[in-house]
């Protein structure tokens, strides 16, 4: 499986998550982070990622040709991308596959996210490159082990919208009276500050951060985060 290296707080999009850093000690603030449910109704769907590329359910069986009879009950996405008759199928209506991708192995200074597993389906002849046909998709909420049902999907939108989404995003981090804007196009690996203004913390606030230096920062005193993009 091809993992995605470009996976950040697309769940998050346009929802500001305010954390009030006084009335906790350092270990009781730990754990209500690790803890936290605040986005609950959010994390537990795709809607936003999927409306990105207009997405429109389509039923899998039907549109391949493919008998539930030719696949066990319950199935997984991998067990599907490896199922011979799937495959055959695929070829036989002339569609082609690409890697199968997850978000399974990225972490988020925010835990309470959703991992996807996803691969998209090609005409034979279009280049990976273009929009594809369909994108087969399954997800699951990060604290929990059970995935939800694979769905299957007609893609109406460019894909970088989708990419996009799982990539880039901007968050303003405040301490007292000073606000910081960083931005990640690389899933949160690296963290970049837009605008330093003066009398700014250089030392906390650095012009580059790491997942681990943002998560550090949140556990400090009078400090908040808002997801911006």
């Amino acid at each position: 499986m091809k993992r995605l290296k470009n996976y950040n707080l697309y769940i998050f999009e346009n929802i500001m998550v305010d954390i009030e850093m006084k009335e906790f000690s350092s270990s009781e603030l730990q754990n209500t982070f690790i803890d936290l449910d605040i986005l609950e109704s959010i994390v537990t769907n795709s809607d936003k990622l999927l409306n990105t590329i207009g997405a429109e359910e389509v039923d899998l069986f039907q549109t391949f040709n493919f008998s539930p009879d030719s696949i066990k009950s319950n199935f997984t996405i991998e067990e599907l991308f490896d199922n011979q008759i799937f495959n055959k199928k695929l070829i036989k209506g002339g569609y082609k596959k690409n890697d199968l991708e997850s978000t399974e192995e990225t972490e988020t200074f925010m835990e309470d996210t959703i991992v996807v597993k996803f691969f998209s389906v090609y005409k034979k002849n279009r280049s990976e490159l273009e929009r594809p046909e369909y994108i087969i998709y399954q997800s699951r909420k990060r604290k929990e082990t059970k995935w939800n049902p694979i769905k299957c999907y007609k893609v109406k939108n460019d894909m970088k919208n989708f990419y996009d989404n799982l990539t880039n995003k901007t968050v303003e981090i405040k301490k007292g009276s000073k606000s910081y804007i960083y931005m990640t196009s690389n899933g949160g690996v690296e963290w970049s500050l837009q605008k330093r203004e003066e009398d700014q913390d250089t030392k906390t606030f650095k012009d580059l951060m790491s997942n681990d230096d943002i998560k550090a920062i949140l556990m400090d005193d009078d400090v908040s985060i808002t997801i911006m993009a």
